[in-house]
């Protein structure tokens, strides 16, 4: 007994502590509050009128909302139904009680499985003069909710998020489409009319288009002029009925990030038409495309010449070895590169290299085992070592080295060659079930008796 009343005296310092810091904390003006508790998402941010009567109606000013269903989806003191009504009955209190008429919504933020017109009449509410950023993530219902107009005409509306089971339009159209403010804008969604929405957007910089989950079939899509940012992503569908092939415009001069996923259906096909991009930082194509339609991957790195990191996946290295010649372009800035390979092609390597100039860091990454036999028809590769690997290259990574000869003869080089090279790392751990232990410290032994041109270059293995 004396014991535990010497622990709980031991205590009471640390709750005054405690209550002092909440004291400190609660003299703060409630706009600094109401800061502090954007941060927090809304069910926690709700939670604190529980802690004083200075609390209880602080949230109520807030600006900012982001509600999840995820702590009503997993309870399990009620059935499906009735969590599901808890949740709405949730977020209808707050939207109900929170101080309206002196603080606008700037950002809100909506994760649920709602029905559509319960989730629409949230939006209504939420729509307003001063909201600035709309979060919408509509997790798997039966019925796709249609978005409020007013959504599309809203003058400060900066950046727009939707996912999942979402319609754009009321009807086959609407009147007006204007977004004025819109920078950043991010689309998954079950059906809409995209080009009809990005025509609205004069001042859009971020634009993600994932159409890969629901399979959108959009004939024509002209992306904004204005962009700075492009992530786009979609399998290679056409219309069934005309056999209408896709047409994809990327006229964007400003473009200086662009991620493009292209996965080709069998029988289907897409045409994409760009121009220059001269303020190119960053490029990484994922593109898989039919024999006879490469033509437009090969124009698409040729307007990709300004860029300074390009990582080309699997696919794309496929198609460029599909193509029946091609050259590479001319790569005066590049620095960064990052290739893909179903199999070593020496010639193929040192093609890429002699074209890119200033190169200085190298990834080669064997994708995977291909049961399809790929030539490398592009031209030999000139006699004299690329310039880069003998004035710039710095660090050389190779992952799923499987020792072929092709491999050991591309390292070789490199290493030999490699005149500033202060790093080179072989990884083999990737296919690591082709190697017993004896047979690695052999690989490693015969890679490591390599001459180097470096005096400077570490060789290390993964």
């Amino acid at each position: 007994m004396v014991e535990l009343e010497s622990l709980k005296e031991e205590e009471k310092p640390e709750r005054r502590t405690i209550n002092n810091n909440v004291d400190r904390i609660s003299s703060l003006p409630d706009c600094v509050l109401c800061q502090i508790l954007s941060y927090l998402p809304t069910i926690t941010s709700v939670s604190t009128g529980i802690l004083s009567r200075r609390w209880r109606h602080v949230w109520k000013d807030l600006q900012v909302f982001d509600i999840d269903n995820a702590p009503f989806r997993w309870s399990s003191e009620y059935e499906l139904k009735e969590r599901h009504a808890r949740f709405d009955s949730f977020v209808n209190a707050i939207l109900a009680q929170r101080n309206a008429d002196s603080y606008s919504i700037q950002k809100f933020r909506l994760t649920c499985q709602s029905l559509g017109e319960t989730i629409s009449a949230w939006l209504d509410a939420v729509i307003g003069p001063c909201l600035q950023e709309l979060y919408l993530h509509r997790n798997f219902n039966h019925d796709s909710i249609t978005l409020p107009e007013g959504i599309f005409t809203c003058p400060s509306l900066k950046s727009l998020i939707l996912k999942g089971h979402i319609t754009l339009f009321h009807g086959p159209k609407v009147s007006n489409v204007y977004l004025p403010s819109l920078k950043n804008l991010e689309l998954n969604i079950f059906f809409g009319d995209i080009d009809l929405l990005l025509s609205g957007c004069p001042a859009l910089e971020n634009l993600d288009l994932d159409l890969y989950e629901f399979g959108l079939c959009i004939p024509k899509l002209q992306m904004p002029q204005t962009l700075k940012s492009l992530t786009f992503s979609e399998p290679c569908n056409y219309h069934e009925e005309t056999k209408e092939i896709c047409l994809r415009e990327i006229y964007t001069p400003s473009l200086e990030y662009l991620h493009l996923s292209i996965e080709s259906l069998e029988d289907a096909a897409m045409e994409v038409s760009v121009m220059h991009f001269p303020n190119m930082v960053e490029a990484h194509l994922s593109i898989d495309e039919s024999t006879w339609n490469v033509h437009w991957v090969l124009e698409l790195l040729h307007a990709l010449s300004e860029t300074k990191l390009l990582a080309l996946e699997g696919p794309t290295t496929k198609c460029i070895f599909r193509a029946p010649s091609f050259e590479f372009p001319e790569f005066h800035h590049l620095i960064h590169l990052e290739v893909d390979l179903l199999c070593v092609s020496k010639s193929f390597l040192l093609n890429l290299l002699h074209n890119c100039h200033v190169l200085e860091r190298l990834l080669v990454n064997i994708w995977q085992f291909d049961e399809e036999e790929l030539e490398y028809n592009g031209p030999i590769p000139p006699t004299m070592v690329p310039n880069c690997v003998t004035s710039h290259l710095k660090s050389f990574e190779y992952t799923g080295y499987q020792d072929s000869a092709d491999e050991y003869e591309f390292i070789a080089y490199v290493l030999q060659r490699g005149l500033v090279l202060k790093t080179v790392t072989i990884d083999f751990d990737h296919f690591k079930y082709l190697f017993h232990q004896a047979t690695k410290d052999n690989v490693i032994m015969k890679l490591s008796a390599i001459p180097r041109g470096s005096t400077i270059c570490q060789l290390n293995f993964i």
